[in-house]
Protein backbone atom coordinates (compact mmCIF):
# COMPACT_ATOMS: atom_id res chain seq x y z
CA UNK A 1 0.00 0.00 0.00
CA UNK A 2 2.88 2.38 0.81
CA UNK A 3 4.56 1.62 -2.49
CA UNK A 4 1.34 2.40 -4.37
CA UNK A 5 0.38 5.61 -2.59
CA UNK A 6 3.92 7.02 -2.81
CA UNK A 7 4.10 6.23 -6.54
CA UNK A 8 0.74 7.96 -7.06
CA UNK A 9 1.86 10.99 -5.05
CA UNK A 10 5.14 11.57 -6.91
CA UNK A 11 3.45 10.93 -10.27
CA UNK A 12 0.86 13.61 -9.50
CA UNK A 13 3.64 16.03 -8.52
CA UNK A 14 5.12 15.57 -12.02
CA UNK A 15 8.69 15.51 -10.74
CA UNK A 16 11.48 13.21 -11.99
CA UNK A 17 11.65 9.96 -10.05
CA UNK A 18 12.18 6.22 -10.41
CA UNK A 19 9.35 3.70 -10.62
CA UNK A 20 9.23 -0.05 -10.39
CA UNK A 21 7.60 -1.23 -13.59
CA UNK A 22 6.55 -4.53 -15.08
CA UNK A 23 5.60 -4.12 -18.72
CA UNK A 24 2.84 -6.01 -20.48
CA UNK A 25 3.98 -9.37 -21.92
CA UNK A 26 5.27 -9.57 -25.47
CA UNK A 27 2.34 -10.62 -27.75
CA UNK A 28 4.50 -13.24 -29.50
CA UNK A 29 5.41 -14.87 -26.18
CA UNK A 30 1.74 -14.86 -25.21
CA UNK A 31 0.85 -16.53 -28.52
CA UNK A 32 3.42 -19.25 -27.83
CA UNK A 33 1.91 -19.74 -24.38
CA UNK A 34 -1.62 -19.83 -25.83
CA UNK A 35 -0.55 -22.59 -28.22
CA UNK A 36 1.06 -24.49 -25.33
CA UNK A 37 -2.15 -24.25 -23.27
CA UNK A 38 -4.31 -25.21 -26.28
CA UNK A 39 -2.22 -28.33 -26.86
CA UNK A 40 -3.51 -29.55 -23.50
CA UNK A 41 -7.12 -28.55 -24.16
CA UNK A 42 -7.20 -25.11 -22.56
CA UNK A 43 -8.38 -22.48 -25.02
CA UNK A 44 -7.93 -18.75 -24.45
CA UNK A 45 -8.88 -15.54 -26.20
CA UNK A 46 -6.71 -12.46 -26.55
CA UNK A 47 -4.24 -12.86 -23.68
CA UNK A 48 -3.05 -9.26 -24.02
CA UNK A 49 -6.32 -8.52 -22.19
CA UNK A 50 -6.01 -9.19 -18.47
CA UNK A 51 -9.60 -10.46 -18.27
CA UNK A 52 -8.75 -13.27 -20.70
CA UNK A 53 -5.70 -14.23 -18.63
CA UNK A 54 -7.85 -14.40 -15.50
CA UNK A 55 -10.44 -16.49 -17.36
CA UNK A 56 -7.78 -18.96 -18.51
CA UNK A 57 -6.22 -19.26 -15.04
CA UNK A 58 -9.68 -19.84 -13.56
CA UNK A 59 -10.36 -22.60 -16.12
CA UNK A 60 -7.25 -24.56 -15.11
CA UNK A 61 -7.76 -24.22 -11.35
CA UNK A 62 -7.87 -27.62 -9.70
CA UNK A 63 -6.81 -29.53 -12.82
CA UNK A 64 -3.77 -31.83 -12.91
CA UNK A 65 -2.20 -29.49 -15.46
CA UNK A 66 -2.56 -26.35 -13.32
CA UNK A 67 1.00 -26.27 -11.99
CA UNK A 68 2.63 -26.78 -15.39
CA UNK A 69 0.42 -24.27 -17.22
CA UNK A 70 0.97 -21.59 -14.56
CA UNK A 71 4.71 -22.21 -14.75
CA UNK A 72 4.63 -21.77 -18.53
CA UNK A 73 2.66 -18.53 -18.14
CA UNK A 74 5.19 -17.10 -15.69
CA UNK A 75 7.99 -17.89 -18.14
CA UNK A 76 6.19 -15.89 -20.84
CA UNK A 77 6.28 -12.68 -18.76
CA UNK A 78 8.90 -9.97 -18.88
CA UNK A 79 11.14 -9.17 -15.93
CA UNK A 80 10.29 -6.23 -13.69
CA UNK A 81 12.70 -3.32 -13.93
CA UNK A 82 13.25 0.32 -12.95
CA UNK A 83 12.29 3.29 -15.15
CA UNK A 84 11.47 6.99 -15.00
CA UNK A 85 8.15 6.46 -16.79
CA UNK A 86 5.31 5.28 -14.49
CA UNK A 87 4.13 2.42 -16.71
CA UNK A 88 2.54 0.41 -13.89
CA UNK A 89 3.11 -3.16 -12.80
CA UNK A 90 1.50 -5.90 -14.89
CA UNK A 91 2.24 -8.78 -12.53
CA UNK A 92 0.80 -7.03 -9.48
CA UNK A 93 -2.00 -5.35 -11.49
CA UNK A 94 -1.01 -1.93 -10.11
CA UNK A 95 -1.35 1.30 -12.08
CA UNK A 96 1.03 3.03 -9.67
CA UNK A 97 3.98 1.24 -8.14
CA UNK A 98 7.49 1.96 -6.96
CA UNK A 99 10.00 0.73 -4.39
CA UNK A 100 9.73 2.88 -1.29
CA UNK A 101 9.14 0.65 1.72
CA UNK A 102 11.71 0.27 4.47
CA UNK A 103 14.10 -1.19 5.31
CA UNK A 104 15.82 0.69 2.50
CA UNK A 105 17.80 -2.02 0.75
CA UNK A 106 17.81 -0.62 -2.78
CA UNK A 107 19.20 2.56 -4.26
CA UNK A 108 15.79 3.06 -5.89
CA UNK A 109 14.20 3.35 -2.44
CA UNK A 110 16.66 6.07 -1.49
CA UNK A 111 15.92 8.05 -4.66
CA UNK A 112 12.16 7.85 -4.00
CA UNK A 113 12.61 8.94 -0.37
CA UNK A 114 14.53 11.99 -1.58
CA UNK A 115 11.83 12.84 -4.11
CA UNK A 116 9.09 12.44 -1.52
CA UNK A 117 11.00 14.77 0.83
CA UNK A 118 11.08 17.31 -2.04
CA UNK A 119 14.82 17.03 -2.46
CA UNK A 120 16.38 17.22 -5.92
CA UNK A 121 17.16 13.63 -6.92
CA UNK A 122 18.46 14.62 -10.36
CA UNK A 123 17.21 15.32 -13.87
CA UNK A 124 15.21 12.89 -15.95
CA UNK A 125 18.31 11.98 -17.98
CA UNK A 126 20.31 11.43 -14.77
CA UNK A 127 17.61 9.19 -13.34
CA UNK A 128 17.24 7.27 -16.60
CA UNK A 129 20.92 6.34 -16.34
CA UNK A 130 20.46 5.37 -12.68
CA UNK A 131 17.41 3.25 -13.59
CA UNK A 132 19.38 1.41 -16.30
CA UNK A 133 22.28 0.83 -13.94
CA UNK A 134 20.29 -0.49 -10.97
CA UNK A 135 18.15 -2.66 -13.27
CA UNK A 136 21.33 -4.28 -14.59
CA UNK A 137 22.92 -4.71 -11.16
CA UNK A 138 19.68 -6.22 -9.85
CA UNK A 139 19.69 -8.73 -12.70
CA UNK A 140 23.36 -9.54 -12.10
CA UNK A 141 22.67 -10.04 -8.40
CA UNK A 142 19.63 -12.23 -9.07
CA UNK A 143 21.57 -14.36 -11.58
CA UNK A 144 24.43 -14.77 -9.08
CA UNK A 145 21.99 -15.83 -6.39
CA UNK A 146 20.32 -18.29 -8.76
CA UNK A 147 23.71 -19.74 -9.76
CA UNK A 148 24.87 -20.12 -6.17
CA UNK A 149 21.64 -21.89 -5.19
CA UNK A 150 21.77 -24.33 -8.12
CA UNK A 151 25.46 -25.07 -7.40
CA UNK A 152 24.55 -26.01 -3.81
CA UNK A 153 21.69 -28.16 -5.05
CA UNK A 154 24.08 -29.95 -7.43
CA UNK A 155 26.46 -30.56 -4.50
CA UNK A 156 23.56 -31.97 -2.47
CA UNK A 157 22.66 -34.44 -5.23
CA UNK A 158 26.33 -35.31 -5.78
CA UNK A 159 26.65 -36.33 -2.13
CA UNK A 160 23.52 -38.47 -2.42
CA UNK A 161 24.84 -40.25 -5.50
CA UNK A 162 28.24 -40.80 -3.88
CA UNK A 163 26.53 -42.32 -0.85
CA UNK A 164 24.44 -44.57 -3.11
CA UNK A 165 21.36 -43.59 -1.11
CA UNK A 166 19.47 -41.07 -3.25
CA UNK A 167 16.41 -39.50 -1.68
CA UNK A 168 13.00 -39.89 -3.29
CA UNK A 169 11.31 -36.66 -4.40
CA UNK A 170 7.87 -35.65 -5.57
CA UNK A 171 7.96 -34.58 -9.22
CA UNK A 172 5.41 -32.91 -11.49
CA UNK A 173 5.47 -33.35 -15.26
CA UNK A 174 5.62 -29.83 -16.73
CA UNK A 175 6.15 -30.74 -20.40
CA UNK A 176 6.07 -33.85 -22.58
CA UNK A 177 8.57 -34.10 -25.43
CA UNK A 178 9.19 -36.84 -27.96
CA UNK A 179 12.35 -37.89 -26.08
CA UNK A 180 10.97 -37.87 -22.54
CA UNK A 181 9.31 -36.04 -19.67
CA UNK A 182 10.37 -32.62 -18.45
CA UNK A 183 9.73 -32.54 -14.71
CA UNK A 184 10.04 -30.16 -11.80
CA UNK A 185 10.60 -31.03 -8.15
CA UNK A 186 8.31 -28.51 -6.42
CA UNK A 187 9.82 -29.08 -2.99
CA UNK A 188 13.36 -28.14 -4.08
CA UNK A 189 12.58 -26.18 -7.29
CA UNK A 190 14.82 -28.15 -9.60
CA UNK A 191 13.95 -29.10 -13.17
CA UNK A 192 15.09 -32.29 -14.84
CA UNK A 193 14.46 -34.82 -17.55
CA UNK A 194 13.26 -38.40 -17.48
CA UNK A 195 14.38 -39.89 -20.79
CA UNK A 196 11.87 -42.21 -22.40
CA UNK A 197 14.35 -45.07 -22.03
CA UNK A 198 14.17 -44.66 -18.25
CA UNK A 199 10.39 -45.06 -18.01
CA UNK A 200 9.76 -48.25 -16.03
CA UNK A 201 8.66 -51.76 -16.89
CA UNK A 202 7.43 -51.31 -20.44
CA UNK A 203 8.08 -49.88 -23.91
CA UNK A 204 6.51 -46.42 -24.04
CA UNK A 205 5.27 -44.73 -27.19
CA UNK A 206 4.90 -40.99 -27.66
CA UNK A 207 1.53 -39.64 -28.82
CA UNK A 208 2.19 -36.22 -30.42
CA UNK A 209 -1.55 -35.41 -30.62
CA UNK A 210 -2.32 -36.04 -26.95
CA UNK A 211 1.23 -35.29 -25.73
CA UNK A 212 1.42 -38.46 -23.68
CA UNK A 213 3.58 -41.54 -23.31
CA UNK A 214 1.68 -44.83 -23.18
CA UNK A 215 3.00 -48.25 -22.24
CA UNK A 216 2.55 -50.74 -25.09
CA UNK A 217 1.74 -53.62 -22.70
CA UNK A 218 0.58 -51.99 -19.46
CA UNK A 219 -1.26 -49.04 -21.09
CA UNK A 220 0.14 -46.89 -18.30
CA UNK A 221 0.19 -43.21 -19.31
CA UNK A 222 2.40 -40.26 -18.44
CA UNK A 223 0.95 -36.81 -19.21
CA UNK A 224 1.23 -33.14 -18.24
CA UNK A 225 0.48 -32.48 -14.58
CA UNK A 226 1.02 -36.05 -13.39
CA UNK A 227 2.82 -36.42 -10.07
CA UNK A 228 5.30 -39.23 -9.65
CA UNK A 229 8.10 -40.21 -7.25
CA UNK A 230 11.61 -39.86 -8.65
CA UNK A 231 15.22 -40.20 -7.62
CA UNK A 232 18.06 -38.23 -9.16
CA UNK A 233 20.15 -40.73 -11.09
CA UNK A 234 22.65 -38.45 -12.84
CA UNK A 235 23.72 -34.81 -12.80
CA UNK A 236 25.82 -32.66 -15.12
CA UNK A 237 27.55 -30.05 -12.96
CA UNK A 238 29.14 -27.97 -15.79
CA UNK A 239 25.73 -27.67 -17.49
CA UNK A 240 23.93 -27.18 -14.14
CA UNK A 241 21.47 -29.94 -15.05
Amino acid sequence: AANEVVAKEIKERRVPSIYRIHEDPDPDRLNEFREFAASYGFHAGDLTRRAEVQKLLASIRGTPEEYAVKLAFLKSLKRATYATDPLGHYGLAKANYTHFTSPIRRFADLIVHRVLARQNAGSVSDLEEVARHISQTERTSADAEKDSVIIKKMEFFQRQLAARAPEEFRAVIVDVRSYGLVIELPDVLVSGLIHVSALPDDFYQFDPARLTFSGRRSRRQFKLGDELPVIVSRIDVPKRQ
